[in-house]
C-alpha cells in the first residue's frame, strides 16, 4: 500500500513531466508552426493520442492558437501567453537542474569521503555520463587520483562512450580505457557512474584485479 508521501512524490514526478512535455512542445512549435503531430509525437517521445490532447490543452488555456481547416493543413502558432508560459517553464526545469546537480554533489562527495578514508587513494572511473563529470570534479577534493576513464564495450554503449572505445579522449587530462584493459591498471578501486545490469557488473568483476574494489554509485 502506498503511504500519502509516496503518492506525493507521484504526483510530482507526474507534474515536472508534464511541465518537461510543456516545454518542450512550446518550443518545438516555435521553431516549426507546420510541424505534424505525428513529427511532434516523435520529438516529445509519447504517444500520438497524447500529443493531441496536449495541444488541446496548451490551446485552451491560450498559450497556442492552431489555424486551418484540416489534420494536413493545421498549423500552430505561440500567443504571448505561450512565450511566456515557455520561458517560465524553461526556468523552472534550470533551477530543478540546478537543484538535482546540488543534491547529487552532496550526495557523492559524502560516498567518496568514505571511499577514500578506506584506503583508496588512486581510482578508475567506469563509463562516460553526467555522473562520470560529477566524479571527476569531486574525487580530487578528497584526496583521490583518477587514473582514467574505462567505457564498456557493449551493443548499447552511448555515442560518448564508443568515442572511448576508439581512444578519444572525452575529459582532457584523463587517459581513456576499455573494458578489458582494466586489470592492468594500477588502481585502488574503479568507480562505476552509470547503471550497470548485474552481468555488466560480473563483467567488470572478471577484468579487475584482485586489488581492485569495485565502487557502484547507484
Amino acid at each position: 500500500m502506498k503511504t500519502v508521501n509516496d503518492s506525493d512524490k507521484d504526483d510530482a514526478v507526474l507534474k515536472e513531466t508534464e511541465a518537461l512535455q510543456n516545454l518542450r512542445a512550446l518550443e518545438e512549435i516555435e521553431k516549426n508552426p507546420q510541424i505534424s503531430q505525428r513529427e511532434l509525437s516523435s520529438h516529445l517521445g509519447v504517444a500520438l493520442g497524447i500529443t493531441n490532447a496536449l495541444l488541446k490543452t496548451l490551446a485552451r488555456k491560450g498559450q497556442i492558437k492552431i489555424r486551418g481547416k484540416n489534420n494536413r493543413s493545421l498549423t500552430y502558432h505561440l500567443t504571448h501567453a505561450g512565450v511566456l508560459a515557455k520561458s517560465s517553464l524553461a526556468m523552472r526545469w534550470t533551477l530543478n537542474t540546478i537543484g538535482f546537480y546540488r543534491q547529487a554533489r552532496h550526495s557523492i562527495a559524502q560516498r567518496l569521503s568514505l571511499l577514500a578514508e578506506d584506503g583508496a587513494q588512486s581510482v578508475v572511473l567506469y563509463g562516460h555520463s553526467e555522473l562520470t563529470e560529477i566524479v571527476s570534479v569531486l574525487a580530487p577534493e578528497v584526496g583521490m587520483k583518477i587514473v582514467g576513464i574505462a567505457a564498456p564495450h557493449d551493443t548499447n554503449r552511448t555515442d560518448n562512450e564508443e568515442s572511448f572505445n576508439r581512444g578519444e579522449v572525452q575529459f582532457p587530462g584523463f587517459s581513456s580505457f576499455q573494458l578489458e584493459d582494466i586489470g592492468e591498471i594500477a588502481a585502488d578501486a574503479l568507480i562505476v557512474c552509470k547503471k550497470c545490469e548485474p552481468d555488466e557488473i560480473a563483467e567488470i568483476e572478471l577484468h579487475a584485479s584482485s586489488s581492485m574494489r569495485i565502487f557502484d554509485l547507484f
